[in-house]
């Protein structure tokens, strides 16, 4: 039987070299093609190893920063999950940023990441024409649908900014306060009949940032909180993870013909969404009673009306604004309320005792304008300002210029090169201007620890109020220079009215043996874990919170 495979092999191999020797026949090479050709081949091969390493080490002389080390073929350096990124970039930048530039290579991708507050703002002040988000970053995020003013740039920017700023201002966010205080009695409501069981806070604050964008926005109230299901909100969460994907997908893949879409799981949510916002859009343009609305929508129908030739904005690039509100308005704020709520809840300080005060203090809040909740609620105010430079959901800006730059004296950089700003590791360190350096706060708390009560400042009378920080002295939460987020002072009235509304009604804490939780990088930099929570009714009286306010001699 051996005998007969050994036959059976040998034959096999002969047909195989006559084949190989009819198709070499057929070639237009001498029969030595070893010897005449080889040795060439393997010589001109070795050259083009010897060319690269002669290139890459000119550039290496030429830069004037260092490179990760490390770097493997088609990977670059390594990361470990994505979800790492930005973990990952900090770790870099305190071991290669030294003198605020360095490079590392990522999937054949060159970044140079500015990391301190000099090399940040000689990129960002050349934003939105010079220098503009990645083009993969806005095709990944034109993609699900929100091609608005946060994939805007150069003058598609300063059109959109033209009509979607007015309608954010701080002037008509008092138009909006009703909208957030309805949805946050709701809340509570719904809290107080669920608090004997352990809450996963994070799907009930979901659903009421998706309830208030939708009244603000377009005055559709779904009511997601009290249905204790967020349709939109999944859809929503679906869409950020297909932008995800698609940022660092290493081509275009849901441009592929009919099926590209849907690779991901993405498309039909995005197909939902982009049709819910478009009918929205356009019921609001054919309303003849939309100037009398108080909505994101009606006010930028009316500046919209009220503009000529480049100062209007068509119907698709509205719907693309009213999707830009809802993910930015819903997906950030939220994950910024659950990671406050969690220092909250393992915080031993008594920082819970100190926000339940002063929110019971204020006395009614809903019969509190927009000027007494901001006034009235510092120690809360600076959490949360706290909470969005240290724990927040944009650490970082991932940006390319679009014609050649001159970064540091002698080293022209050419277009299309890709940078990262990591914004949170800059507010960490102390070798900024002092106009510009995060403060130490009253606790004189290192730049580099999160201080709840880092932005509090007392009066001569004992009172407390707030240094409040602008990307003007390098707080970039919101964004940097004129990029700064238009949508901010809704987020923050948003923020102060939910938490404090739970902080009046109950005590919270999270429930035993709850997982370790830490950021990571998502669409947005976010939990990796529910946050699980116990509440409890809050037996505290607005007497008591006034008496315990007295200053003390």
């Amino acid at each position: 039987g051996n005998n007969d495979e050994g036959k059976a092999l040998s034959a096999e191999r002969a047909r195989t070299y006559s084949s190989m020797e009819a198709f070499h026949n057929t070639l237009p090479l001498p029969s030595s093609f070893s010897s005449a050709y080889l040795g060439p081949f393997v010589l001109g091969g070795v050259l083009l190893l010897l060319l690269s390493s002669l290139r890459r080490r000119k550039r290496d002389k030429e830069r004037p920063w260092p490179a990760v080390p490390g770097a493997l073929p088609i990977i670059g350096n390594p990361i470990g999950p994505v979800e790492n990124l930005v973990a990952q970039l900090e770790e870099w930048c305190r071991l290669y940023g030294k003198s605020g530039l360095f490079e590392f290579s990522l999937f054949g991708v060159r970044y140079i990441v500015a990391c301190n507050d000099e090399m940040a703002l000689r990129i960002e002040s050349q934003r939105p024409y010079k220098v503009a988000r990645t083009r993969m970053v806005n095709a990944a995020v034109k993609s699900i649908g929100a091609d608005g003013v946060f994939t805007a740039e150069g003058h598609v920017w300063k059109k959109d900014r033209r009509l979607v700023g007015p309608s954010l201002n701080r002037r008509n966010v008092r138009d909006y306060l009703a909208s957030v205080k309805i949805v946050s009695g709701r809340l509570v409501d719904k809290l107080d009949s669920i608090c004997d069981d352990t809450v996963n806070i994070g799907n009930h604050i979901l659903a009421s940032t998706v309830d208030i964008i939708s009244l603000v926005a377009f005055d559709k109230d779904v009511d997601c909180v009290s249905n204790g299901r967020s349709e939109m909100g999944e859809d929503l969460k679906r869409a950020f993870l297909g932008a995800q994907n698609r940022i660092l997908s290493p081509f275009p893949f849901w441009k592929i013909p009919i099926i590209g879409q849907y690779l991901d799981g993405a498309g039909w949510a995005i197909k939902r969404l982009e049709n819910e916002f478009s009918r929205l859009a356009r019921e609001g343009e054919n309303s003849p009673d939309i100037s009398e609305a108080k909505t994101f929508l009606a006010k930028i129908i009316s500046y919209n009306k009220g503009g000529s030739g480049d100062n209007t904005m068509s119907h698709k690039r509205l719907t693309g604004n009213l999707m830009t509100m809802f993910a930015a308005g819903s997906e950030t704020t939220h994950v910024t309320m659950c990671s406050a709520l969690h220092t909250i809840a393992i915080d031993t300080t008594g920082l819970q005792e100190e926000l339940a005060v002063e929110a019971l203090a204020m006395g009614d809040l809903e019969a509190a304008g927009l000027d007494e909740i901001t006034d009235s609620l510092p120690r809360l105010r600076s959490l949360i300002y706290e909470t969005l430079r240290n724990r927040g959901p944009t650490p970082f800006l991932g940006v390319e210029n679009t014609e050649p730059l001159e970064l540091v004296p002698g080293t022209v950089l050419p277009p299309h090169t890709n940078f990262f700003v990591p914004w949170r590791y800059i507010s960490t360190l102390d070798n900024a201007d002092p106009s510009r350096l995060t403060p130490l706060g009253p606790n004189n708390t290192p730049r580099a620890a999160f201080d709840a009560r880092r932005w509090l400042a007392e009066t001569p009378d004992k009172g407390l109020v707030v240094n409040r920080p602008s990307h003007k002295t390098g707080f970039r939460p919101f964004g940097e220079g004129v990029r700064v987020c238009p949508g901010r002072e809704l987020a923050q009235i948003e923020m102060l009215v939910v938490l404090s509304s739970i902080l009046r009604k109950f005590e919270i804490a999270l429930e035993p043996n709850h997982a370790p939780m830490k950021l990571v990088t998502r669409f947005t930099e976010s939990p990796n874990v529910d946050i699980r929570l116990i509440l409890r009714p809050r037996k505290l009286s607005l007497k008591e919170a006034l008496r315990e306010l007295e200053p003390t001699e």
